[in-house]
This record gives structure tokens, sequence and C-alpha cells, in this order.
């Protein structure tokens, strides 16, 4: 059993410090995700802190069978798209980068403006695509596991995420070519 199941199943029991480990451990990173919904940081942590309200109300409902951190992401997903369909924003969040040191300003300016047409292009995606290439390229998650926060299947996950990458491959070297 991994550590968070295990902390999970410790908070179960009524270990309250357990289900802190949990909060602490993936704050941050459910606060990110959310915000790639809301567009406002403010709100993606309201939406955070009603996910983690929510699992710590109904911390029976979690199964085994999920790793915590793809259930949490479910949550905050389903949570984050309420919210959306209340305020019907469209776009996601732009900031799926974290602009790395650089040894030089060159390399910073370049690097920068590598971001700044990934992020553009990422933007014309269509929702599906924008999120099925942040859960995995940038949160990391395996196809399994980002299939079960867009409620995919494994196989729907991969072709989703082909597809993505490719139309955004595709809008790059568009742009590039028109830029030259």
């Amino acid at each position: 059993m991994d550590e968070d199941k295990l902390l999970m199943k410790k908070f179960q029991e009524g270990n309250e410090n357990s289900f802190e480990e949990l909060i602490i451990k993936y704050r941050a990173n459910a606060i990110c995700f959310a915000q790639r919904y809301t567009l406002d940081k403010f709100i993606a942590e309201d939406i955070t802190q009603e996910s983690f309200a929510y699992l710590y109300v109904y911390k029976d409902k979690y199964n085994e069978k999920y790793s915590f951190k793809t259930y949490l992401f479910s949550i905050i997903r389903n949570k984050s798209i309420d919210y959306y369909r209340k305020s019907k924003r469209e776009d996601l969040q732009s900031n799926l980068y974290n602009l790395s040191n650089s040894d030089t300003p060159e390399d910073i300016i370049l690097r920068n403006e590598r971001k700044n047409l990934v992020i553009k292009n990422i933007n014309k995606l269509k929702e599906d695509y924008k999120i099925a290439i942040y859960l995995i390229d940038y949160e990391e998650f395996s196809y399994k596991e980002a299939g079960t926060i867009l409620e995919k299947n494994l196989a729907q996950m991969k072709i989703l995420v082909f597809r993505a990458r490719r139309k955004l491959k595709l809008l790059i070297e568009q742009e590039e070519c028109t830029s030259e």
C-alpha cells in the first residue's frame, strides 16, 4: 500500500493528522490544477479547500483502487466544472510552464519565447486537449489516472493525448512558419 493510501486509511480510522499530511502534500498542485479551469487563483484556492472539505466529510467514499491524487483531482475537476458552468468562463489558465533557471540571459529569452509560443497554441486547443496535455505532461499522471479524472477509458485517453499533441505540434509549426 502506498504512502497516500496508508495516510487516507489512517484518516478513515480517525487519525486527523494523516489528513493534514495529505493536504500539505497536495495543496499546491491541487490549486494549480483548479486554476487551469477557473483562471483565478483565489477561486482555485476556494475550490481546492472545498474539495478537501468534501474529502473530509465523505472520507468513507474513498476507494483504495484509485490513487489518492487521482481521486482528489477527480473531485477538483468536478467542482471546477461546476464553477465553470456557473461562471461561463471559456479559457484555461495559460501559465502551464514553469520557467526554469538558465545560465545566460539569451537562454532565458529563448526559453520564454518558446514557452509563450507553446502556451499561446495550447490555448487554441479545445478544452479536453488542454486538460489532457496538462494532466499527462505537467502533472505526470499515468494515462489510466488521467482517464479516470476525465472519465475516459485507457484507449480513449491515449487517443485524446495523441490527438492533442499532434494538433499542438501542427499549430506551433504553422506559427513558426508564418513568423519566419
